[in-house]
This record gives C-alpha cells, structure tokens and sequence, in this order.
C-alpha cells in the first residue's frame, strides 16, 4: 500500500454562518458527526448519564436523540443499543421529559440495517423519524401510543460544508477521491457497485495518469475491510473528520457507492457534504439517489466503461463539473441542509420558533434608471424569476414617465408589488439608489441594473448564497460580460468565484435591507457601488462573491455609468465565446 498522506489542514468552519434556531435549547445525544451537523442550528446542551438532571435544570425546550453507538463522546454506549438498551438512564430522562411537557424526538439515521438494534429505544418517544421511508410501517408496531412517525435524509451543515474557498485550505488539487470502507464479508451489493465506480477510476487512473486517493478508517488493520489488490495501491489511510473536510475542497472528483440498495430515501451523507463543499459527486444508482438528485446534479453510472467515461469528461472539463456541481448545490440549499431538518424537528415537536433564513426571505428588486427604453427589459427580468418572493421598486431619474403607467406595466406581466418613484435629473444616482431602498418592503435589498441580463434562477442563487455564506452582501466579482462592440461573451475576474472580497459588480450587488440603510450610498453618480462596499468592509463587514452563473453585464455603446474600456475589461477576463449566448452563463 502506498503511504502517501496529503497535508491537508483541518478545517474549522465558517464562523459567519449562523444557525436557524439558536434560542431554542435541546438536549440531546448523538455521535460525533451529528454533533457537528446539529450544533449551528441549535443551543445545544449534550446530556450524560449521570448528570442531565443538573443540566436540564434551566429548562430545554426539547430532547433529540439519535441512533448513536458511542453518544456525546462515549457516555451513552451501550445504552441506546445492544441486548440491555435502552437504559435505565435514558427512560428517566424520557420520563422526564414526558412528566414536564418537553417534546422526545427520536431518529434512527441508520435503517434500514439497524432497525432491530434501536427499535426498542424509538419506541420510548413521542416523534420518531427514520433515514428509510421503507421502515415507516415497521416503526407502526413499535411506537408508543399517539407517536408521530416520518422520514428524515441526511443532509448538509452550512457552517462546514459550503463552497467558500480559502487559499489556505486550497492545499493540491488532486483529480478523484473516495472515503469510504470496502466489505468483504457483507453488502455484496456495495461491493458490486465499488468494483464498478473503483474500477472506472483505476484505469483512469492507471491510462491517464490521473490521481485517485481512497480514504479508508481501517487501512492495513482488519482484513474484513482492505480493498483488493485492484485498488490497494490507491488507499492513504484515514483522515479525522476536520481534515476531511478540506479533502472535500481539494479533489475534481469524488465517487460514492450504497450501502442500502432498496430505499428511497436512505443514502450516504457524504453526498450532501461533499456537493455542498463544490465538488461534483459520481455514484452508482440507488432509489434514493434517484430521488433526491437530478443525473445532471449527480451524474450515475452503470458499468466499469460507463464509469471511465463519466470521470474522463468531468476530469477534462472545469466548465461541466462547475456546471454539475452548481445544480446539485441549488437543491442543497432549497432543502437538504440541516436547517430544514432542524425545522421539521421543531414541526414535528409542535414547537414554534422564529429563524431569519435568506433563502426565504421577500426581495425588494431596486433600479434607478434614466433609459425609458429600458424598462420593459428591466421588468421582464424581474418577471421572470422563479421560486422568490419580489417586489420590484423603479426609480425614475429624470424619466419624463408617468409612475402609474410603469406600474401598470409591470403588473401586467405578472409582477404583484410594484413601486415606481420619479426623482429630478439632479438627484445623483446614489440618492435615487438610497430613495428607493427607503421606499423598498422587502427584507432583502437587490440591486438591479436596466440593461443587464439576469437569469431565471438568478435571485434564487443569490439569497441561498447570503444564507449559507452569513456575509452581509453577496454578489459577483466572478462574472460575465458581453461586449457588443466586439461580440464576446467575457468571464470577469476568473477564480473569483466563491470567495471573501472586497469587489463586487454594482448590478450584482445583494443584501439584508439594515446593511443598505444602515450605509447609504454616497451622493455620487459614478463609482458609488465601489464606495459603498468601501464603506462596508471600513464597518468591519463581510463581503462574498458567490457563483458566476445566471448574470451578464451588457457592455453598450450608449449612455451607461460602467466607464471601463473594453480592453481594460479583456485584460481582466477570458473570452469564453462569441455572441451573447445566454445559454452559456444560466445554469
């Protein structure tokens, strides 16, 4: 076996993000991952056997416990599981919980297979959720008496597993990678699959000179678990948790493989971490994976060719794994994170609590404008995005426009909350910008520009970015532009993507609505996007660059406040194609 052991740091997490329900205090117990996935959501109080009478003596508003072997670092062992669980302890503490009116939630993350080892220790509580959806009519003959019952995945914990990049995590991109154990003995259907997916790598690997690292806990110990020959040439040994989640960050590629072959629901929570960190997942097919991803957000493959081929494209293209890796992310945020499992607990439990998520949030569109000729573009874009709640807010700078017939314009496309405001051509742009953000109902603040395209998913992408990143403004120093003078379909800033900043582009710029309020912009007409973010970071705040997709900044040749040369554009980007082929940016 090749001892080769990457330097990769451990990484602590994000600390801008913060959780959904932080004033709601559960006690809980769980092992050691899902204390990472819960704690941001949460005020966390993990209980032990011996002492949760002292520690539940201010009150929890909740007991979660899941199917754990070890429990909050070992001291529910054996307690939960096994031939005399579930313990004495854990019935009183049930018990009492029950006798004050505090919801008991349950949630074996590990049925179907283990479902006889925790069926005893589910039946104590009032919720009980299962990682099976096959196991639901199972869990009827266990559960006491009025018990609610429901599925619940894995998921994806924002304050470790997001695409934010950090040079001093950015330690050797390496090309394929997989985490996981190899079975002799059991799953000979994960095995099957393994051989394939593993297989498909190696002869990449072994033809194209490719890199594949097989991460593995019991490299060189029990022989139930050392991979064959095939693949031990390949396998680095283990790597803790923390160090782990760099590795995420670091490969083009990572393979997943099932354990569970027959439920919709039950799949490897790597998946989600792995996707949620930037990196494009390749897995064999299962019900669940077939559930929970579209091929195009988690591509699958069938057979040892089938794999090579996959791998290779991935491999050769960084626009196609971006591309893959973006759409598997969108349906990260929209709900597989543990900010919905959070609030379904809560549902569930008949516990009401208040959270600020962004990716709810309602948004106040705000354009100032002195190009009439440009508003039924502005409102069309508007118009046109999906799954976010909007209002749109015109300034009219100068405009010789009636409000009213603007807004009826709007309105008939579709548009419900519509505001239209007129300024006197003396007002500069940032007080028309700072007018409307006043006037603006919504709790995000996105500022529009009349000209620029946005794409559908546009505004959607931006509030998952400000959710899962907790910066104060998002938006793009990463971005297109399209340069009519010339034709060409330009990537602004390449390698910003994803990353802390002090730039942003003005059209792209993304916020709550106290950050605007709070630091207006300046009284000026041109750069004041440029000042406002001066100001922010001057405050102290935290400025993101999200994703490049779904935004093309329109470089015209008429009127228009961006006095940048197209050659001092072009020394700042790569040309990516000719002609504004929007198809090329909407992902």
């Amino acid at each position: 076996m090749k001892r080769w052991f990457p330097s990769f740091p451990a990484y602590p997490g994000n600390a801008q993000y913060k959780g959904a329900f932080p004033d709601v205090r559960v006690g809980i117990i769980v092992d050691e991952f899902s204390m990472a996935a819960w704690e941001p959501e949460f005020n966390l109080i993990a209980v032990t056997p011996a002492e949760w009478r002292q520690q539940l003596a201010d009150g929890i508003d909740l007991l979660l416990v899941e199917s754990a072997w070890n429990g909050n670092g070992g001291a529910w062992q054996y307690k939960l599981a096994g031939s005399s669980a579930p313990a004495s302890e854990l019935v009183e503490l049930v018990e009492y919980c029950r006798n004050n009116k505090i919801p008991t939630v349950f949630w074996n993350k590990e049925d179907p297979p283990h479902f006889d080892d925790f069926k005893a220790t589910a039946a104590l509580f009032d919720h009980v959720f299962t990682s099976d959806a096959n196991k639901m009519r199972d869990y009827e003959n266990v559960v006491r008496d009025g018990a609610t019952i429901a599925t619940m995945t894995f998921a994806a914990q924002p304050k470790y597993h997001h695409p934010i990049r950090e040079n001093r995590y950015l330690v050797e991109e390496r090309d394929i990678a997989f985490a996981g154990m190899y079975f002799t003995q059991k799953y000979p259907e994960r095995r099957e699959q393994m051989d394939i997916l593993l297989g498909g790598a190696a002869r990449v690997a072994r033809i194209y000179k490719a890199t594949f690292d097989i991460f593995s806990r019991f490299a060189g110990s029990d022989e139930r678990y050392q991979f064959p020959s095939a693949f031990a040439g390949h396998v680095r040994g283990s790597l803790p948790y923390p160090k782990m989640l760099t590795a995420y960050r670091n490969y083009k590629v990572f393979l997943n493989v099932n354990s569970v072959v027959d439920s919709p629901t039950m799949c490897a929570r790597r998946i989600f971490e792995i996707a949620a960190c930037g990196t494009p997942v390749v897995s064999t097919s299962s019900p669940a994976v077939e559930a929970l991803f579209a091929p195009d957000e988690m591509p699958r493959v069938h057979s040892v060719d089938h794999a090579e081929l996959v791998l290779r494209s991935l491999l050769n293209s960084p626009r196609m794994r971006q591309r893959v890796v973006h759409r598997a992310q969108r349906r990260i945020w929209d709900s597989y994170t543990y900010s919905d499992r959070a609030a379904a607990v809560l549902q569930a439990a008949g516990i009401e609590a208040n959270s600020r998520d962004a990716r709810k949030a309602t948004v106040s569109v705000v354009c100032s404008t002195n190009r009439p000729h440009n508003l039924a573009h502005l409102i069309s874009a508007v118009a046109g995005q999906r799954d976010v709640s909007t209002e749109l807010v015109i300034v009219l700078h100068g405009v010789e426009a009636h409000p009213e017939d603007v807004r009826n314009q709007a309105i008939a496309v579709g548009l419900d909350s519509v505001q239209v405001l007129s300024a006197p051509a003396s007002k500069t742009l940032g007080e028309c910008l700072n007018m409307g953000i006043e006037a603006a109902t919504g709790d995000v603040i996105a500022k529009f520009d009349d000209d620029d395209h946005y794409g559908d998913y546009y505004l959607h992408d931006q509030l998952a970015a400000l959710y899962f990143s907790g910066a104060d403004i998002v938006g793009k120093r990463s971005s297109y532009a399209y340069i009519t003078g010339s034709d060409q379909l330009v990537l602004r800033n390449p390698g910003f993507e994803h990353r802390w900043t002090s730039f942003l582009a003005g059209p792209t710029l993304t916020g709550w609505k106290e950050i605007f309020t709070e630091t207006p912009f300046q009284s000026r007409t041109n750069g004041e996007d440029t000042a406002f973010l001066d100001d922010l970071i001057a405050k102290g705040k935290r400025v993101y660059s999200a994703d490049p997709y779904n935004f093309i900044q329109i470089r015209g040749t008429g009127q228009h406040t961006w006095a940048a040369e197209d050659h001092e554009i072009l020394a700042n980007a790569t040309v990516e194609t000719n002609g504004m082929n929007a198809a090329h940016v909407d992902c």
